[in-house]
């Protein structure tokens, strides 16, 4: 595992844990308050996942072309 594998690894595996505890707290806060959860958080949450998808597939993209047909 290079250097740049574990660069991916922490930086989507770090994006994913802020997205759950977003949502949790999203979530508890809505069930203490009694309300639905926020349009705006939902929204942050499509986009977050929009973003580390984009953001692993650049990267294998990238791993592609400088390793021949690895």
């Amino acid at each position: 595992m290079t250097s740049k594998d574990k660069v991916m690894l922490i930086l989507a595996g770090g994006l994913i844990t802020i997205i759950i505890l977003l949502v949790v707290a999203d979530f508890i806060t809505s069930l203490e308050t009694m309300r639905p959860p926020h349009a705006e958080i939902i929204d942050l949450i499509k986009m977050a996942i929009t973003g580390i998808i984009g953001i692993i597939a650049g990267y294998f993209a990238g791993k592609g072309e400088h390793n021949g047909s690895k």
